[in-house]
């Protein structure tokens, strides 16, 4: 029974709480979202249109970096409580793999801002490698009752930075050890340098340079370029691959100094200085400076009045004399006394070896010592002994393992001593056609290392003149840290010595003239003239000219000092070519005179290697004086290598690139017989009663 009571008294409570709920009410709402604009600012690029209405992509402005922007909302039916702001930006610059920069972000809800302003002045990001950025600015109004705008104003721009912090270097000083040559050996001072050149990409070398292992110190701080900004931080490297960044308090960083700093190498260096503004953009200093003095260099040639040396004299026909020694077998040469072609060379260190423009020349079994401007034999090698002064390296000798090493201090590694450790040269030869022969410099030496690819046994620099005409020689030292002395690079932009030669009125250009030496390769073919054989002969002292007839036998006789022949095989540099016999091509004219007086050119033969033949000169050239024109080389036609012809001065005392000598011819022509009234050839006054053209 009390079961029933209960139940029904539930069901009551039921109805009951049913006939007193309220009528729903409708969800419509009333409230109308607010509006924003920007309202200073160089446009609202979410509303550019075109004239149809239509929108349509925003033209970028530009605008710098701290921009003052203003905006505003309105509301229909309540008031503007605040604004939310974001900002976005894309990457500064590509990234990797050859992408382009890609297009702006939208703004993340975590991007946006709460404020009440209506305006504010923004420092927009750059970044440090590039001045300008891409941004984009959003902004909208949020009511009263706290409807946002929907539409938020947007304003896409690029931001710009003109006026990053100056950075100023306060010092950037190096502190060395240098070492110099004295009458006692060498010593030691410790000296400080000054580093003030800035690296410009026109600069091949830089202006400063300190000795190697300085200590370097750099000092700076940072000034900012408009009012109410500052230095945010400081960026800066030397060795480093990458940038140190460090804060506004940093100011000086410390190279070499023992424990907790950066050690530097040798080498040119560039120290990169950084001072970063509030934009990320940075004002940007270098100091530009080689550590490590280059080497010097200088030739070392023979002493040509040294008697202990043992030359023999010879004085040419041109009154040039040359010095020279015979070797009878180069098995037992011991080499020169007194000079670096001997065990000397392993023995006298490079810093004391007496600066001398002379060099040797190695032909068939005998050497020659040579100055600048002599003539050295085709095919022959020339020695050119070098010395060289180093002021801060040690003295890294490169030596390894060889069994035929000579023993001295050139090949003993150890401390600085004043010396270079090796050399590298290069033989430039322009040949006659103005082509160069120009080898490549060769690696450095020496290097007695058997088990090196550079394995170089020998300490002089060498060349082989296997190449006819004017021959420019260098040599360059290189020191224990590896720096080459590369002054004629410095003035000729690349190791040419040629280029060098053209630019010798350069200001910096005199003083390393000696550091080249200039003389010439292959002597020229001469005829032999003295030779009783000789045909048709030459005046002789007394001035008697030979007389040919009509018809008549020449015989040229000539010869070659260092003849080659390039159609053949050349199997060894030292000497003349085995068994060749002298390439000797002769083109002969006869020169005389019409019986009207003019002249008359008769070829007698061209490129010819025959020396004995006959000739038969024509009627046309009156009996009377004549002269015989020789040209004669030492190279075939149409060799490409070129060689020296001989030079002489013609009758009319002009230097020529052939020999001319006069001659009578003394059979008379068919025109002197058939009549009795033709003009004498020896009228006074008329070139042939002078022997000269007038």
């Amino acid at each position: 029974m009390r079961l029933r009571v209960g139940l029904m008294l539930c069901l009551l409570v039921a109805f009951l709480g049913a006939g007193c709920r309220k009528a729903l009410e409708p969800n419509a709402d009333n409230n109308q979202a607010p509006e924003t604009w920007i309202t200073a600012a160089p446009q609202d690029s979410i509303t550019t249109r075109n004239p149809q209405g239509q929108p349509q992509s925003p033209q970028i402005t530009r605008v710098p970096v701290r921009f003052h922007l203003y905006w505003a909302g309105s509301d229909r039916d309540g008031a503007v409580s605040g604004y939310y702001w974001a900002v976005v930006e894309t990457l500064a610059v590509p990234p990797a793999d050859g992408l382009p920069v890609p297009e702006l972000p939208g703004p993340k809800a975590g991007d946006y801002h709460f404020t009440t302003r209506s305006d504010s002045t923004f420092i927009f990001r750059a970044s440090e490698d590039v001045s300008e950025r891409e941004h984009a600015f959003y902004v909208y109004s949020v009511d009263d009752k706290g409807k946002p705008d929907p539409t938020p104003a947007r304003f896409i721009f690029r931001a710009y930075d003109r006026f990053p912090p100056l950075p100023v270097m306060d010092m950037a000083r190096a502190t060395g050890t240098i070492y110099q040559l004295t009458g006692g050996g060498v010593t030691s001072s410790v000296r400080t340098y000054d580093i003030t050149d800035e690296f410009a990409v026109e600069k091949l070398f830089p202006r400063d340079t300190v000795p190697t292992g300085s200590e370097l110190l750099f000092r700076w701080h940072g000034e900012p370029t408009i009012p109410g900004s500052h230095v945010l931080g400081y960026r800066y490297k030397l060795d480093e691959s990458s940038f140190n960044v460090v804060d506004s308090s940093v100011h000086q960083v410390g190279y070499n100094m023992g424990p907790g700093t950066t050690a530097v190498a040798p080498g040119i260096k560039r120290f990169t200085l950084r001072a970063v503004g509030e934009s990320g953009w940075r004002g940007q200093l270098t100091r530009y400076f080689q550590m490590n003095f280059a080497p010097d260099t200088w030739f070392s040639g023979p002493d040509l009045n040294d008697p202990a040396a043992g030359w023999s004299t010879h004085t040419d026909g041109n009154g040039k004399r040359y010095w020279y020694k015979d070797v009878p077998s180069w098995a037992n040469f011991a080499g020169v006394p007194g000079t670096l072609l001997g065990p000397d060379s392993a023995q006298v260190m490079p810093s004391a070896r007496v600066a001398r423009p002379t060099f040797f020349e190695v032909y068939a079994n005998r050497v020659w010592a040579h100055q600048e401007g002599d003539t050295v034999h085709l095919n022959s090698w020339v020695i050119f002994p070098a010395g060289g002064e180093d002021r801060d390296s040690p003295y890294r000798a490169k030596v390894g393992v060889d069994p035929n090493k000579p023993v001295g201090p050139v090949t003993t590694p150890g401390p600085a001593n004043g010396s270079p450790v090796a050399m590298r040269s290069q033989v430039l030869t322009v040949q006659l056609d103005g082509n160069p022969a120009r080898p490549s410099e060769t690696t450095s030496f020496p290097v007695f290392d058997i088990a090196s690819v550079y394995h170089q046994p020998h300490i002089l620099p060498y060349g082989a003149m296997s190449a006819s005409g004017t021959a420019y020689a260098y040599a360059v030292s290189e020191d224990g840290d590896g720096t080459v002395d590369r002054r004629i690079m410095r003035v000729a932009g690349r190791p040419d010595s040629v280029r060098f030669y053209a630019d010798l009125g350069r200001p910096d250009a005199a003083p390393l003239r000696s550091k080249i030496l200039k003389f010439y390769v292959n002597h020229a073919p001469f005829l032999k003239t003295a030779d009783p054989q000789f045909r048709p002969a030459i005046p002789n002292g007394a001035g008697v000219r030979a007389a040919i007839s009509r018809t008549s036998t020449f015989n040229i006789l000539a010869d070659d000092l260092d003849p080659i022949d390039y159609t053949r095989q050349i199997l060894r540099v030292g000497g003349p070519q085995d068994g060749v016999a002298p390439v000797l091509i002769r083109t002969i004219d006869i020169i005389g005179q019409d019986v009207n007086g003019a002249e008359v050119v008769y070829n007698v033969a061209t490129n010819t290697d025959v020396a004995n033949f006959s000739v038969t000169i024509p009627a046309t050239i009156v009996p009377g004086i004549i002269y015989v024109r020789i040209k004669l080389a030492d190279n075939r036609p149409g060799d490409s290598h070129g060689a020296r012809l001989l030079r002489a001065l013609d009758r009319n005392g002009v230097m020529q690139d052939y020999f001319e000598y006069p001659v009578t011819l003394n059979a008379p022509g068919p025109e002197d017989a058939a009549s009795e009234s033709a003009p004498s050839p020896q009228r006074p006054g008329s070139s042939l009663s002078s022997g000269r053209r007038q």
